[in-house]
């Protein structure tokens, strides 16, 4: 694969991605307008997007044949580079500096960014350049006399721009009590300077041309390209981390909390199918769960039910009996009274499977009830843990069986 179709697939794959986060955090503008850090924040992803539209060689050419003036992508690209770093500089400004200095330090920032964007133009118009160059155009003209000082001051105005990035978020992330946004700072501070790592590539590319050798061409033209990508990616997933990462956190333990709680869920599912509102397809817990959140919840509930379902078929005694067995089962990694529940809840479900009423039902209270749902889960995943193991010990199932007949 050349370098031409590679940085198409790239580029195109980290523009779509920018512009995905621009729309994510658009969201968070629309609530809060005169957020300085948002509009950053999301000018930053939308400029960014536009200027990998720009780079990409398929679409760079389109834009000079459409604008008749060659290499026109390249000074559109790097404007809205230079654009996305004010973007950056005024999200750091609405996130680290005191409410009395904002004003002015947003204007000194405007001031220095326009000026650096100014001199770019010039020099770009300054000497013609011609053909079109979407892939190598930095170090084709390199020269001092062609586009090397507009290279010269987009490389050093983006630098600076990086390390005041880096420099700002990663001291603060260390500080911040919140674990989100301190994740989210070092994420941008390492994208930050995969960045500046692209920066170098294209430096050493240039400066291998001012020395007369073409060698160091494949790193101003490939691996510089390859690092900001990676560096666009990672500074993207900073940004956005406090709310995917909350989201992604709860969704990953509601689906391991329902993994465990099936077996036995299932096990009192068998004995009493109406408590199902939901029915399963296979005894193994699904690794797809639609609306996870929703289908835990109806698990606790029709957990419950099962048990009380139990209890005209499981008395005082029975109970006892099997707590005995939980005592002697000394099950690894669970507590005692979770393996005595789990003992309970193995013997009641096999009692009832047999069809047998005690003569005074209902005075076995089976779990302990909570007013948290959290506790409450927490509770029932360490005895579905022990249903499980007993379930997997033929010595105690046999015994069980025993109990129940």
């Amino acid at each position: 694969m050349t370098a031409t179709s590679t940085l198409n697939i790239t580029h195109a794959l980290c523009g779509a991605i920018s512009l995905f986060a621009f729309a994510y955090k658009l969201i968070d503008l629309r609530r809060d307008p005169e957020n300085l850090a948002l509009r950053g924040v999301c000018s930053a992803r939308l400029c960014t997007a536009l200027a990998y539209l720009c780079i990409t060689p398929s679409c760079y050419v389109r834009i000079d044949r459409l604008l008749g003036i060659p290499n026109v992508a390249e000074l559109l690209a790097s404007a809205f580079i230079v654009l996305s770093a004010l973007s950056s500089h005024l999200n750091m400004i609405g996130w680290f500096a005191s409410p009395g200095d904002i004003r002015c330090k947003v204007i000194r920032a405007c001031a220095a960014y326009g000026v650096a964007l100014t001199t770019m133009l010039v020099l770009f118009f300054r000497t013609p350049l011609p053909g079109e160059h979407p892939v190598d155009f930095e170090t084709h003209f390199a020269a001092l006399d062609q586009a090397g000082p507009f290279v010269i001051v987009f490389l050093g105005t983006y630098g600076l721009n990086l390390a005041n990035t880096a420099r700002s978020a990663f001291p603060s992330s260390r500080t911040i009590g919140r674990p989100w946004l301190s994740s989210s700072l070092r994420l941008t501070a390492l994208g930050s300077i995969f960045v500046i790592g692209y920066l170098c590539c294209k430096l050493i590319g240039v400066v291998g041309r001012w020395a007369g050798t073409d060698r160091l061409d494949m790193a101003a033209i490939l691996w510089g390209p390859l690092l900001a990508n990676l560096g666009t990616l990672v500074i993207v997933g900073g940004y956005t981390m406090p709310i995917w990462g909350r989201r992604t956190v709860a969704w990953y333990r509601h689906h391991r909390s329902f993994r465990r709680l099936y077996p036995m869920w299932f096990a009192l599912y068998r004995a009493t199918p109406d408590i199902a509102l939901f029915r399963p397809r296979s005894a193994r817990p699904p690794w797809f769960v639609r609306d996870v959140e929703t289908r835990l919840y109806r698990l606790i509930i029709e957990i419950r039910d099962g048990q009380r379902s139990l209890r005209p078929h499981l008395d005082e005694i029975a109970a006892q009996l099997a707590q005995r067995v939980a005592r002697q089962a000394c099950l690894r990694r669970t507590e005692p009274e979770a393996t005595m529940e789990a003992c309970v809840l193995a013997l009641g479900i096999r009692i009832k499977g047999r069809g047998v009423l005690v003569r005074t039902p209902g005075q076995y209270q089976m779990c302990r009830p909570d007013p948290s749902l959290a506790a409450e889960l927490v509770w029932l995943e360490q005895v579905a843990d022990a249903f499980s193991a007993i379930e997997r010990q033929e010595r105690l199932s046999t015994l069980l069986d025993r109990l129940a007949a």
